[in-house]
């Protein structure tokens, strides 16, 4: 047996997308940034962002939808697909796409005075207390 896991903790690039499948299972898509800081030979302070695109099935991607915004750092686990494509311009470029198995809010900014406690705390009432998903359509 063999499997890919992946797991990234990072930053929401944009607000999620909610869509419905054709057998009405919401599917939640939006973009993640994990930074990576570190020197270099030299001593140099560098940052490497790489960025993923994932998609949340079921109860969790209505919730995502509902109470995660762009900038929203979040914790994904799931199984990553890597996409080879060629662009208009003729260059190869590689999506990294993740479909995920777990979801776990892990900070929210303040947003016109509101409580970001308060926001997780409905989110996790929503899905019972736990984000995930057993229903992924593979």
């Amino acid at each position: 047996m063999s499997f890919s896991k992946m797991i990234v903790v990072g930053n929401l690039g944009k607000d999620p997308e909610l869509r419905y499948l054709p057998d009405g299972r919401p599917v939640a898509s939006f973009s993640v940034c994990a930074n990576e800081r570190r020197r270099n030979g030299a001593g140099e302070a560098t940052e490497t962002q790489t960025w993923f695109k994932a998609n949340v099935y079921g109860k969790s991607a209505e919730a995502v939808s509902e109470h995660l915004q762009k900038g929203d750092e979040v914790y994904i686990e799931g199984r990553l697909k890597a996409e080879m494509w060629d662009g208009r311009d003729g260059e190869k470029h590689l999506t990294l796409n993740i479909h995920t198995s777990d979801v776990q809010f892990l900070g929210k900014r303040r947003r016109n005075g509101g409580d970001a406690a308060a926001a997780e705390a409905a989110a996790e009432a929503e899905t019972g207390g736990e984000l995930l998903d057993d229903d992924i359509p593979f």
